[in-house]
Protein backbone atom coordinates (compact mmCIF):
# COMPACT_ATOMS: atom_id res chain seq x y z
CA UNK A 1 0.00 0.00 0.00
CA UNK A 2 1.54 3.26 -1.29
CA UNK A 3 0.49 6.50 0.64
CA UNK A 4 1.64 10.16 -0.68
CA UNK A 5 3.69 12.12 2.10
CA UNK A 6 0.87 14.33 2.73
CA UNK A 7 -1.90 11.48 4.10
CA UNK A 8 1.45 9.48 5.82
CA UNK A 9 1.91 13.00 7.72
CA UNK A 10 -2.12 13.76 8.60
CA UNK A 11 -2.24 10.07 9.82
CA UNK A 12 1.04 9.91 12.02
CA UNK A 13 -0.13 13.46 13.36
CA UNK A 14 -3.96 12.11 14.17
CA UNK A 15 -2.75 8.75 15.84
CA UNK A 16 -0.43 10.78 18.09
CA UNK A 17 -3.30 13.32 19.08
CA UNK A 18 -5.87 10.06 18.94
CA UNK A 19 -3.61 8.42 21.76
CA UNK A 20 -2.98 11.68 23.44
CA UNK A 21 -6.34 12.88 23.59
CA UNK A 22 -7.73 8.94 24.36
CA UNK A 23 -4.85 8.55 27.61
CA UNK A 24 -5.38 12.18 29.05
CA UNK A 25 -9.31 11.05 28.69
CA UNK A 26 -8.75 7.81 30.46
CA UNK A 27 -6.72 9.61 33.20
CA UNK A 28 -9.10 12.14 34.08
CA UNK A 29 -12.22 9.83 34.16
CA UNK A 30 -9.62 7.42 36.35
CA UNK A 31 -9.19 10.44 39.05
CA UNK A 32 -12.55 12.04 39.10
CA UNK A 33 -13.52 12.02 42.12
CA UNK A 34 -17.28 11.42 40.96
CA UNK A 35 -18.92 10.61 37.77
CA UNK A 36 -20.65 14.63 37.86
CA UNK A 37 -17.03 16.47 38.52
CA UNK A 38 -15.62 18.80 35.81
CA UNK A 39 -12.63 16.07 35.54
CA UNK A 40 -14.59 13.27 34.54
CA UNK A 41 -16.78 16.15 32.21
CA UNK A 42 -13.36 16.63 30.52
CA UNK A 43 -12.06 13.61 30.55
CA UNK A 44 -15.40 12.08 28.77
CA UNK A 45 -15.00 14.54 26.17
CA UNK A 46 -11.17 13.93 25.83
CA UNK A 47 -11.69 10.37 25.46
CA UNK A 48 -14.83 10.96 22.95
CA UNK A 49 -12.88 13.10 20.69
CA UNK A 50 -9.93 10.72 20.80
CA UNK A 51 -12.75 8.18 18.92
CA UNK A 52 -13.82 10.60 16.83
CA UNK A 53 -10.15 11.08 15.53
CA UNK A 54 -10.39 7.23 15.32
CA UNK A 55 -12.97 7.57 12.70
CA UNK A 56 -11.53 10.08 10.85
CA UNK A 57 -8.24 7.51 10.82
CA UNK A 58 -10.34 4.73 9.94
CA UNK A 59 -11.78 6.51 6.82
CA UNK A 60 -7.77 7.61 5.35
CA UNK A 61 -6.72 4.12 5.94
CA UNK A 62 -7.31 0.26 5.35
CA UNK A 63 -9.04 -1.46 8.63
CA UNK A 64 -6.14 -4.01 8.75
CA UNK A 65 -2.99 -1.68 8.95
CA UNK A 66 -4.60 1.80 11.13
CA UNK A 67 -5.98 -1.14 13.46
CA UNK A 68 -2.83 -2.84 14.81
CA UNK A 69 -1.09 0.27 14.41
CA UNK A 70 -3.59 2.62 16.45
CA UNK A 71 -4.48 0.05 19.15
CA UNK A 72 -0.89 -0.67 19.81
CA UNK A 73 0.32 3.14 19.97
CA UNK A 74 -2.82 3.23 22.58
CA UNK A 75 -2.02 0.51 24.91
CA UNK A 76 1.65 2.03 24.90
CA UNK A 77 0.11 5.06 25.70
CA UNK A 78 -1.94 4.41 28.51
CA UNK A 79 0.86 1.89 29.77
CA UNK A 80 3.02 5.13 30.03
CA UNK A 81 0.08 7.32 31.28
CA UNK A 82 0.08 4.62 34.29
CA UNK A 83 3.25 4.33 34.98
CA UNK A 84 3.50 8.33 34.64
CA UNK A 85 0.73 9.98 36.05
CA UNK A 86 -0.64 7.21 38.50
CA UNK A 87 2.56 5.72 39.91
CA UNK A 88 1.80 1.96 38.49
CA UNK A 89 4.33 -0.67 38.38
CA UNK A 90 5.84 -1.27 35.09
CA UNK A 91 7.46 -4.95 35.41
CA UNK A 92 9.94 -6.48 33.12
CA UNK A 93 7.91 -8.52 31.48
CA UNK A 94 5.35 -5.44 30.82
CA UNK A 95 8.72 -3.87 29.13
CA UNK A 96 8.92 -6.96 27.20
CA UNK A 97 5.45 -6.44 26.16
CA UNK A 98 5.69 -3.38 25.13
CA UNK A 99 8.83 -3.80 22.62
CA UNK A 100 6.60 -6.77 21.29
CA UNK A 101 4.18 -3.94 20.73
CA UNK A 102 6.73 -1.37 19.30
CA UNK A 103 7.99 -4.37 16.89
CA UNK A 104 4.94 -4.71 15.54
CA UNK A 105 4.18 -1.73 14.54
CA UNK A 106 7.64 -1.20 13.31
CA UNK A 107 6.77 -4.41 11.02
CA UNK A 108 3.13 -3.46 10.05
CA UNK A 109 4.70 0.24 9.07
CA UNK A 110 7.77 -0.81 7.03
CA UNK A 111 5.54 -3.88 5.28
CA UNK A 112 3.03 -1.52 4.57
CA UNK A 113 5.37 1.08 3.32
CA UNK A 114 6.98 -1.48 1.13
CA UNK A 115 3.78 -3.04 -0.78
Amino acid sequence: MKIGWDRAVAVIALLIVYVGASCAGLFLIKVASEWRSWTFVVGFLLYAFGAALWMVMLRLMPLSYIFPIAAGALVLGTQMTGAYFLNEKVTGIHLFGMTLILAGIALITWRGAST
